[in-house]
Protein backbone atom coordinates (compact mmCIF):
# COMPACT_ATOMS: atom_id res chain seq x y z
CA UNK A 1 0.00 0.00 0.00
CA UNK A 2 2.73 2.55 0.70
CA UNK A 3 4.19 1.86 -2.61
CA UNK A 4 0.84 3.11 -4.60
CA UNK A 5 0.69 6.26 -2.43
CA UNK A 6 4.31 7.29 -3.57
CA UNK A 7 4.01 6.74 -7.30
CA UNK A 8 1.45 8.70 -7.71
CA UNK A 9 3.73 12.18 -7.47
CA UNK A 10 6.33 10.59 -10.05
CA UNK A 11 3.79 10.35 -12.31
CA UNK A 12 2.22 13.40 -12.11
CA UNK A 13 5.42 15.10 -12.39
CA UNK A 14 5.73 12.84 -15.82
CA UNK A 15 3.21 14.11 -17.66
CA UNK A 16 3.25 17.28 -16.32
CA UNK A 17 7.05 17.32 -18.21
CA UNK A 18 5.17 15.28 -21.21
CA UNK A 19 2.68 18.29 -21.61
CA UNK A 20 5.47 20.82 -21.36
CA UNK A 21 7.70 19.52 -24.17
CA UNK A 22 4.57 18.66 -26.49
CA UNK A 23 3.28 22.65 -25.70
CA UNK A 24 7.46 23.53 -26.95
CA UNK A 25 7.11 21.60 -29.72
CA UNK A 26 3.81 22.81 -30.74
CA UNK A 27 5.40 26.52 -30.17
CA UNK A 28 8.24 26.23 -32.38
CA UNK A 29 8.27 29.34 -34.92
CA UNK A 30 9.45 28.27 -38.63
CA UNK A 31 11.72 30.79 -40.01
CA UNK A 32 10.72 32.98 -42.68
CA UNK A 33 13.53 34.44 -45.06
CA UNK A 34 12.13 37.43 -47.25
CA UNK A 35 13.61 38.48 -50.80
CA UNK A 36 12.43 40.75 -53.13
CA UNK A 37 13.81 42.43 -56.43
CA UNK A 38 12.29 44.92 -58.75
CA UNK A 39 13.93 45.00 -62.63
CA UNK A 40 13.23 48.06 -65.10
CA UNK A 41 13.40 47.52 -69.00
CA UNK A 42 13.03 48.90 -71.36
CA UNK A 43 9.98 51.14 -72.35
CA UNK A 44 9.10 51.57 -68.77
CA UNK A 45 7.84 48.07 -68.14
CA UNK A 46 8.44 47.11 -64.56
CA UNK A 47 8.94 43.81 -63.13
CA UNK A 48 8.42 43.29 -58.94
CA UNK A 49 8.79 39.82 -57.58
CA UNK A 50 9.17 38.90 -53.96
CA UNK A 51 9.69 35.36 -52.28
CA UNK A 52 8.68 34.76 -48.67
CA UNK A 53 10.40 30.86 -47.92
CA UNK A 54 9.16 29.41 -44.81
CA UNK A 55 12.32 27.24 -43.50
CA UNK A 56 11.95 24.43 -41.23
CA UNK A 57 15.59 23.62 -39.84
CA UNK A 58 17.74 23.21 -43.30
CA UNK A 59 14.51 22.60 -45.60
CA UNK A 60 11.94 24.95 -47.19
CA UNK A 61 8.48 24.01 -46.28
CA UNK A 62 6.52 26.35 -48.31
CA UNK A 63 7.38 29.21 -50.64
CA UNK A 64 4.70 32.60 -51.56
CA UNK A 65 5.68 34.09 -54.60
CA UNK A 66 4.55 37.62 -55.64
CA UNK A 67 5.48 39.04 -59.17
CA UNK A 68 4.11 42.06 -60.29
CA UNK A 69 4.07 43.82 -63.55
CA UNK A 70 3.50 47.03 -63.93
CA UNK A 71 3.12 48.76 -67.44
CA UNK A 72 3.40 51.85 -69.05
CA UNK A 73 0.24 53.91 -70.22
CA UNK A 74 1.07 53.27 -73.58
CA UNK A 75 0.54 49.51 -73.25
CA UNK A 76 -2.62 49.92 -70.73
CA UNK A 77 -4.94 51.44 -73.03
CA UNK A 78 -5.68 47.89 -74.83
CA UNK A 79 -6.21 44.83 -72.41
CA UNK A 80 -4.94 42.75 -75.28
CA UNK A 81 -1.60 43.22 -73.35
CA UNK A 82 -2.65 42.18 -70.30
CA UNK A 83 -4.02 38.95 -71.32
CA UNK A 84 -1.01 38.09 -73.39
CA UNK A 85 0.92 38.29 -70.66
CA UNK A 86 -0.99 36.33 -68.86
CA UNK A 87 -1.05 33.96 -71.32
CA UNK A 88 2.00 33.81 -71.75
CA UNK A 89 2.50 32.98 -67.60
CA UNK A 90 0.11 30.58 -67.89
CA UNK A 91 1.95 28.46 -70.29
CA UNK A 92 4.58 28.29 -67.81
CA UNK A 93 2.49 27.40 -64.72
CA UNK A 94 -0.08 25.79 -65.92
CA UNK A 95 1.26 22.74 -63.45
CA UNK A 96 0.56 24.86 -60.36
CA UNK A 97 -3.24 24.58 -61.51
CA UNK A 98 -4.68 26.43 -58.21
CA UNK A 99 -1.97 27.50 -56.49
CA UNK A 100 -1.47 30.07 -58.99
CA UNK A 101 -3.69 33.40 -58.97
CA UNK A 102 -3.60 35.97 -61.47
CA UNK A 103 -5.18 39.92 -60.73
CA UNK A 104 -5.13 42.33 -63.40
CA UNK A 105 -5.11 46.16 -62.46
CA UNK A 106 -5.37 49.41 -63.76
CA UNK A 107 -1.48 49.18 -64.99
CA UNK A 108 -0.28 46.11 -63.39
CA UNK A 109 -0.60 41.92 -63.59
CA UNK A 110 0.07 40.31 -59.94
CA UNK A 111 0.99 36.57 -60.09
CA UNK A 112 0.75 34.74 -56.71
CA UNK A 113 1.90 31.45 -56.21
CA UNK A 114 1.66 29.56 -53.12
CA UNK A 115 3.67 26.08 -52.73
CA UNK A 116 3.72 23.56 -50.21
CA UNK A 117 4.65 20.34 -52.01
CA UNK A 118 7.77 19.75 -53.84
CA UNK A 119 6.76 21.84 -56.91
CA UNK A 120 9.57 24.02 -58.66
CA UNK A 121 9.61 27.60 -59.35
CA UNK A 122 11.59 29.51 -61.40
CA UNK A 123 12.84 33.32 -60.07
CA UNK A 124 14.13 35.89 -62.15
CA UNK A 125 12.88 34.57 -65.75
CA UNK A 126 10.82 36.75 -67.26
CA UNK A 127 11.80 39.52 -69.26
CA UNK A 128 10.30 42.28 -72.05
CA UNK A 129 11.18 44.06 -74.48
CA UNK A 130 9.46 47.39 -75.02
CA UNK A 131 8.90 47.44 -78.91
CA UNK A 132 5.83 48.87 -80.38
CA UNK A 133 3.91 45.65 -79.55
CA UNK A 134 5.44 44.13 -75.85
CA UNK A 135 7.38 41.00 -76.34
CA UNK A 136 7.32 39.33 -72.94
CA UNK A 137 10.00 36.37 -72.98
CA UNK A 138 9.14 33.53 -69.91
CA UNK A 139 12.53 31.48 -69.58
CA UNK A 140 11.37 28.23 -68.27
CA UNK A 141 14.79 26.09 -68.84
CA UNK A 142 15.30 24.75 -65.31
CA UNK A 143 18.92 23.97 -66.21
CA UNK A 144 19.41 27.79 -67.25
CA UNK A 145 22.13 29.78 -65.52
CA UNK A 146 19.96 32.99 -65.85
CA UNK A 147 16.78 31.70 -63.93
CA UNK A 148 16.92 31.00 -59.59
CA UNK A 149 15.27 27.98 -59.61
CA UNK A 150 13.87 26.66 -55.99
CA UNK A 151 11.88 24.15 -54.87
CA UNK A 152 9.79 23.35 -52.26
CA UNK A 153 11.98 20.66 -49.59
CA UNK A 154 15.49 21.99 -50.68
CA UNK A 155 17.55 21.89 -48.70
CA UNK A 156 19.00 25.42 -47.19
CA UNK A 157 19.79 26.86 -43.89
CA UNK A 158 18.18 30.44 -43.57
CA UNK A 159 22.01 32.19 -44.87
CA UNK A 160 22.54 29.64 -47.39
CA UNK A 161 19.31 30.54 -48.99
CA UNK A 162 19.86 34.41 -48.60
CA UNK A 163 23.60 34.47 -49.96
CA UNK A 164 22.23 32.98 -53.01
CA UNK A 165 19.45 35.03 -53.56
CA UNK A 166 21.48 37.78 -52.91
CA UNK A 167 24.08 36.83 -55.52
CA UNK A 168 21.71 36.83 -58.35
CA UNK A 169 20.38 40.31 -57.32
CA UNK A 170 17.81 40.07 -54.23
CA UNK A 171 17.74 41.97 -51.29
CA UNK A 172 16.60 39.86 -48.44
CA UNK A 173 15.90 40.22 -44.68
Amino acid sequence: MNTRKSMKFPIFITFIAIAIVVFLFMNIKQSQVVCEMTTNFDGDIRLYEEMIATMDGKKITEMNITKIIVLPPKYTSDDKYFYRIQKRLDETLEYLGENVKYTIGDDRITVKINVKKNEMILLKNISFKGTPDLEIDVNSNTKSSDVVTLSVGDNYTDGELMKRLKNNGYTCK
